[in-house]
């Protein structure tokens, strides 16, 4: 039985591909530098490691990778959140399923990708760098119709929509900090996660976020019919020779053109539309493809802590029972229930966190993994 290895298992996407993985016959390893609950009670999973967190020691985390690996051997190690670009730049081999530090950090970057993006013909919105506030005076475009957001983010949790001279006020860029000014695209928003294996996408979807934490990542999704954004996709995997994840956000204006906005080089909640099934695991590793499933998908214990919340506020409780009863709960799958109390767990831990730190708990979630562009070293 060959083994695989995924990062991030504190993310819900990790189990469920464990699961994909472990229905495909292979034996399950999942990482990370926090013990997760979820990754720990999924019967997909043969083991959990922990390594120390990539982004306070790169050193003993590689080291601790390094070691992991050659007692595992895996054929495949497969990142799923932020870890990617410290496994990437682990020394690892092809193994890793995940492009080069650099091609990541092009995609990673909000400046980067809409530049990289229009080379190839591409269309992005109009996008500038800003260093300072004073620089917002001079762009050709009102403030109201404006997006910023710093160069390296992530949820959305920093991102001004349209914003007020108020709200500007706020914001403090600087050379070291850049933010993206970005024209502000009118449509729909969508979202699409994408596998590829060496230029050529493997598995595809396009999903509608449902229900969502403010600004935040989904926690309920359904996958819709557009092929102008998986071209887009397309792309960018055949033009970065990639291997690996490629995630989208986009908007498909009113003329039916998918607009990227920008893009995340790892695991989204789209990987939840496969259905943990052992087609989605052979696609990854390069045998054949695979297709997403119909309906609606969503992170049950998140729809009970942050949906009802939101549906008895927006007077959207009929919408929220009617979600639940015709969707089906990604976390807790059938014959793998176990994963919800761990989901729980983990959700109180990260919680507690933010208390302590004073921070989001969305924040809380990456403090120890995520990159915005430093060297690593």
């Amino acid at each position: 039985m060959s083994k695989i290895l995924i990062t991030g298992a504190r993310a819900p996407v990790a189990v469920d591909l464990a699961r994909s993985f472990a229905a495909a016959g292979h034996e399950v390893h999942l990482a990370d530098s926090i013990a997760g609950w979820a990754a720990s009670l999924s019967r997909a999973v043969a083991a959990t490691h922990l390594f120390p967190s990539p982004r306070g020691d790169f050193a003993g985390f590689a080291s601790a990778l390094r070691d992991l690996v050659a007692r595992l051997d895996p054929v495949a190690i497969i990142p799923t959140c932020e870890e990617v670009f410290y496994v990437a730049a682990a020394g690892l081999g092809d193994r890793v399923l995940a492009p080069p530090l650099g091609t990541l950090r092009t995609l990673h970057s909000k400046l980067a990708f809409v530049a990289h993006a229009r080379g190839l013909g591409i269309g992005v919105p109009e996008t500038w760098r800003i260093e300072a506030c004073a620089e917002l005076e001079d762009l050709p475009v009102a403030f109201g119709e404006l997006v910023l957001k710093p160069d390296f983010s992530r949820f959305a949790t920093e991102t001004l929509v349209r914003p007020s001279r108020a709200q500007l006020a706020a914001i403090d860029p600087s050379a070291d900090r850049a933010w993206a000014a970005q024209r502000f695209v009118a449509g729909e928003e969508l979202c699409l996660w994408s596998f590829a294996r060496a230029g050529r996408l493997v598995t595809a979807v396009v999903y509608r976020p449902v229900w969502r934490h403010g600004k935040a990542a989904s926690y309920a999704f359904e996958a819709v019919d557009c092929p102008a954004a998986i071209e887009v996709a397309r792309t960018l995997a055949a033009a970065n020779e990639l291997s690996g994840h490629l995630s989208l956000d986009l908007i498909l204006t009113p003329e039916g053109v998918a607009v990227p906005i920008e893009c995340n080089p790892r695991a989204v909640s789209g990987v939840h539309l496969f259905d943990a099934r052992p087609e989605l695991a052979d696609a990854m590793l390069g045998r054949g493809e695979a297709q997403p499933v119909k309906g609606l998908r969503y992170l049950g214990p998140a729809m009970a802590l942050l949906g009802l919340p939101a549906a008895i506020g927006g007077g959207r409780l009929g919408q929220l029972a009617r979600d639940v009863r015709l969707g089906h709960d990604a976390v807790g799958r059938p014959g793998d229930r176990r994963p919800v109390i761990g989901a729980m767990l983990d959700a109180a831990r990260f919680a507690r966190q933010a208390l302590l730190s004073r921070g989001s708990a969305a924040g809380a979630t990456t403090a120890d993994i995520e990159w915005n562009g430093e060297p690593i070293a």
